[in-house]
């Protein structure tokens, strides 16, 4: 964990030196793509967690549960 708090601190060094260099478009762009990168991250995660829901579902289904009198 603590090698990917550095990654991400590189990282971020690195966009700063960027910032200065870079026109309002490309800034603008880089914000639009965030925001969908994030959005789809999120659409992704409700979908995988959609499925496993659906899954476990199919399998309670299949199962021979047992019949109580």
């Amino acid at each position: 964990m603590l090698m990917q708090k550095n990654i991400r601190v590189d990282l971020m060094k690195d966009l700063y030196k960027e910032i200065p260099k870079a026109t309002t478009k490309d800034i603008a762009s880089i914000i639009d793509f965030l925001k969908r990168a994030r959005e789809v991250r999120t659409g992704k995660t409700k979908k995988r967690k959609e499925a496993r829901k659906k899954y476990v579902e199919r399998q309670l289904d299949k199962a021979d549960l047992p019949f109580w009198w």
